[in-house]
């Protein structure tokens, strides 16, 4: 098995493994309860694309830091191929990413959201969402 050294981390255009994505899934879990806070990338507070930043940093993987640039920097996955680990990236009407959170399966995401929330799993609530695979 190949061990990655975060001197050698994967670029955000290096696929990371199924394992490092169910990682990244598991990390975003043990977030758990910790506070919303702008700007902030763990690892007590996060905003929504810190959360996914840090949980996929934790496995190795190094993924772009903003929502936006999750959407635009990393691959493209059919909303009906999407899997645990996956980033799923809600939208404006303009197409331009705005929240970022980590698919944990059977419709449901980890995310954290605005102030005043915690890192908490939530149903996804609208189809207006995109799918990326670090």
């Amino acid at each position: 098995m190949l061990s990655i050294s975060v001197a050698s981390a994967p670029t955000a255009n290096a696929a990371a493994t199924s394992t490092q994505r169910l990682g990244a899934l598991a990390v975003a879990k043990a977030q758990y309860g910790d506070p919303y806070r702008y700007g902030a990338a763990g690892p007590n507070a996060f905003d929504c694309s810190g959360l996914t930043y840090y949980s996929f940093r934790m496995k190795g993987v190094s993924i772009p830091r903003t929502s936006e640039g999750q959407r635009t920097g990393l691959r493209r996955i059919a909303k009906a191929d999407k899997r645990p680990g996956d980033l799923i990236l809600f939208v404006s009407s303009s197409g331009r990413a705005y929240h970022s959170s980590i698919y944990a399966g059977y419709g449901k995401i980890i995310h954290v959201s605005k102030p005043g929330t915690t890192v908490r799993r939530s149903s996804i609530w609208t189809s207006r969402y995109v799918v990326r695979r670090p």
